[in-house]
């Protein structure tokens, strides 16, 4: 089979990171070719894949490129095209180019919502029936809160309101737009968890009729830089590694940590990618002690962080399409406390490789990290119990056969 994978390369996410160690399994098993957009430099390099760059750029959150004539050749090369992170919009002109199935890859909700802003509120999500209204009332909700919070100042809040609610009506409208004809050239859907499933299966009527699966990234990432040892003792600290961004739950932590730390008062907590920002200046106001932030990590520095945890913490507000980090977590042999939103349930084995509690109740988080701290895990069980959960082979072996559905299918 020769797949062609459509991936921008643009952004260092998640996302990104995902399709890389897919593309590194499947490079040798099918036939492959990669289109990225030019500045795309996140993409893996495989031996042998020939990648071919293309102009692009940003409607909200979709993203679209401009297939040229070379662009073109390689579609009619393919039997099928992944689109894997997010492009779209390129769906109706690979048909355009040649009737060939496109299955889509969904890490993230940008087929519902035309800002990631508008997927949550600080409280609650707002992607139920996406319209115009909804994501302006989204908007106005997301500033209000992150006023109370002291998240941002009322000028800078209000300010950057009052830019994205003009715009919101154009981009809306070519969103929108592209969207629908993307839809009706999409002939199967890949979901990174069930509750992404859910969602989309909620709000989009293709998505029930044409072929679709759930696939959990695979998360080998980690073990390139990390050689784990079942019998290597943990730190004396939590690790946060999800950023300053206040869905990510960080201000959730901060209250739970001031009841944490006064019961463990050695214990430290460090909070990757939030120095210098509105989180670390709210800790202060809180005058909370054995905080350390820092920048954001270079791989090597980030797993060896990780590994050394005591456990890593998840805090989520919004429905997390999938999040790695506490899989990459329990790859190294380390717990991992996690919110109820989205498919973070699914990462985990809830009692056994961490634990699960209720999203954005900041005293249950506090009281599910007490209990994993006066617990006594081991790594090896933890490493045993995420394969068992979410095994690399698996997926991929679950995507191959995917492609060839599709594939069999799609074709006119």
């Amino acid at each position: 089979m020769r797949l062609l994978i459509v991936n921008n390369g643009i952004w260092h996410s998640g996302a990104q990171i995902s399709t890389n160690e897919f593309l590194t399994l499947i490079a040798g098993r099918l036939e492959v070719k990669v289109l990225t957009c030019i500045g795309g430099r996140n993409l893996a390099r495989i031996p042998g894949v020939e990648v071919y760059k293309l102009p692009c750029r940003n409607v909200g959150v979709l993203l679209v490129m401009y297939l040229d004539s070379i662009a073109e050749s390689l579609v009619k090369w393919a039997d099928i095209v992944w689109i894997a992170t997010g492009e779209f919009a390129i769906a109706p002109k690979v048909k355009h180019a040649k009737k060939v199935p496109v299955a889509a890859h969904l890490h993230s909700y940008e087929l519902i919502c035309p800002s990631m802003r508008l997927c949550y509120g600080l409280k609650k999500p707002c992607n139920d029936n996406c319209s115009l209204m909804k994501s302006i009332d989204c908007m106005l909700k997301t500033a209000s809160e992150e006023i109370r919070r002291h998240i941002s100042s009322v000028n800078r809040s209000l300010a950057s309101l009052i830019f994205r609610t003009l715009k919101m009506p154009l981009y809306y409208a070519e969103w929108r737009k592209l969207v629908g004809k993307s839809l009706h050239f999409i002939d199967g859907f890949i979901a990174v968890s069930k509750a992404t499933w859910d969602i989309h299966a909620k709000h989009l009527p293709e998505f029930k009729s044409k072929p679709s699966i759930v696939i959990y990234n695979p998360v080998t990432e980690p073990l390139k830089y990390i050689r784990t040892n079942p019998g290597e003792p943990y730190g004396n600290y939590l690790l946060y590694a999800s950023g300053p961004n206040p869905v990510k739950g960080p201000h959730l932590l901060l209250e739970a940590w001031s009841a944490v730390s006064r019961e463990f008062r050695d214990l430290r907590l460090y909070m990757v990618g939030c120095k210098s920002s509105w989180v670390e200046s709210i800790a202060k106001k809180m005058n909370l002690k054995n905080v350390v932030f820092t920048e954001r990590l270079p791989p090597e520095r980030y797993y060896r962080l990780m590994y050394g945890a005591k456990a890593v913490v998840m805090p989520s507000l919004w429905p997390e399409p999938f999040g790695r980090i506490p899989v990459e977590a329990n790859r190294l042999g380390v717990p991992a406390v996690v919110s109820s939103a989205g498919g973070l349930p699914e990462t985990i084995v809830d009692g056994v490789t961490g634990y699960v509690f209720r999203s954005g109740d900041s005293e249950e988080l506090a009281g599910k990290i007490v209990r994993l701290l006066e617990r006594d895990f081991d790594r090896g069980s933890i490493v045993k119990h995420s394969y068992e959960r979410i095994n690399p082979q698996r997926e991929i072996e679950k995507l191959v056969k995917f492609f060839e559905e599709v594939s069999g299918s799609g074709k006119s």
